[in-house]
């Protein structure tokens, strides 16, 4: 009883790291016992598209052949825009079975002051506050790539200049692989003798087809498939098809966090600073996020992440994931 007593009942995972507030979902989920029954005992909700009495049925219900049910609720500020609501997934997650637990989990980083603007997004960290041992709260963010290079350096036993950790950030994208293998590559360059330099990094490494990136994704925003297609598949004659396919999960990485910043009523400079990255960029993804709605965007995001885990299985290549992707969009 006292196990129980202490285990969290409910789990608040938030953040831009879309990819690992999965994994920690994962997690909780393969900790269900009885794997011949998960169907019964696993349920996953979007708050943008369900309601509130799907969700209390969901966890007031008992697991089937398991000591534990686990209810996962996407986008869960969608659900409580009502105060009504609001009040009803508060007294919920407050009177959870022992056999069930709950997980909220919000795609986006939450601010934790009392701004009025932002009071929505308040309200779960305020609910988190209020429900004491029985919740457990994570917030999943990215580390800038820059940081990450400098410190990776350092634990090779090598070095780094700031810029030149910054220009293979550029060159590279969100590829922490190749960005890995550039660090060992530059480092022997420089036999670890002295600190890479931005020039080093401009004479040794290649960039990624940036500007191709763009391209596709304006035809994607267009809602021009013949066009997006092409773009694709121009793009992999260009680079590794790992690479080019972590670009695209960069990029729309990028404008779900820029659709955010517009509908704050951000502009441009918000989007370049907030996000840190080169005016030229900032610019191409105010335009491109007006092109989507933030749901449009949050749905494709989640469908590469979905294409991501697939790869795993071998069942279905990259290009083939894209190309229906591309037809699904209208």
């Amino acid at each position: 009883i006292m196990e129980q007593e202490i285990k969290p009942s409910t789990y608040i995972f938030y953040g831009d790291d879309f990819t690992n507030i999965r994994k920690s979902i994962s997690t909780l989920e393969s900790r269900l016992e009885n794997r011949d029954a998960i169907e019964w005992n696993y349920q996953v909700f979007d708050g943008r598209s369900t309601d509130i009495e799907q969700i209390e049925i969901a966890c007031k219900s008992l697991p089937v052949l398991d000591k534990r049910r686990l209810t996962v609720i996407n986008h869960p500020l969608s659900l409580v825009q009502g105060e009504r609501n609001k009040k009803r997934l508060t007294s919920l997650l407050q009177s959870l079975p022992f056999e069930s637990a709950v997980v909220l989990a919000e795609y986006r980083p939450l601010p934790t002051d009392d701004d009025k603007r932002k009071k929505q997004q308040n309200w779960l960290l305020k609910l988190a506050k209020s429900m004491g041992m029985r919740v457990f709260v994570k917030e999943h963010r990215i580390q800038q790539l820059t940081e990450w290079i400098m410190e990776r350096a350092s634990q090779m036993g090598g070095n780094f200049e700031g810029p030149a950790a910054k220009t293979l950030e550029i060159k590279v994208g969100d590829d922490i692989q190749l960005a890995e293998q550039e660090i060992i590559k530059l480092q022997t360059y420089v036999n670890f003798a002295r600190p890479v330099t931005k020039s080093d990094v401009n004479d040794l490494t290649a960039s990624l087809p940036e500007g191709g990136i763009f391209d596709f994704v304006d035809a994607l925003g267009n809602r021009d498939q013949k066009k997006a297609v092409t773009e694709f598949h121009r793009l992999m004659m260009d680079s590794d098809v790992q690479s080019i396919f972590r670009m695209i999960v960069r990029q729309f990485r990028l404008l779900v966090q820029s659709r955010e910043i517009l509908d704050r009523q951000g502009g441009e400079t918000e989007i370049t600073n907030l996000l840190k990255v080169h005016p030229f960029v900032g610019q191409k993804l105010s335009r491109q996020a007006r092109q989507f709605s933030q749901r449009q965007l949050d749905s494709i995001f989640h469908r590469l992440l979905e294409i991501e885990s697939g790869l795993k299985t071998g069942k279905i290549g990259i290009d083939l994931s894209i190309d229906l992707l591309i037809a699904e969009i209208r």
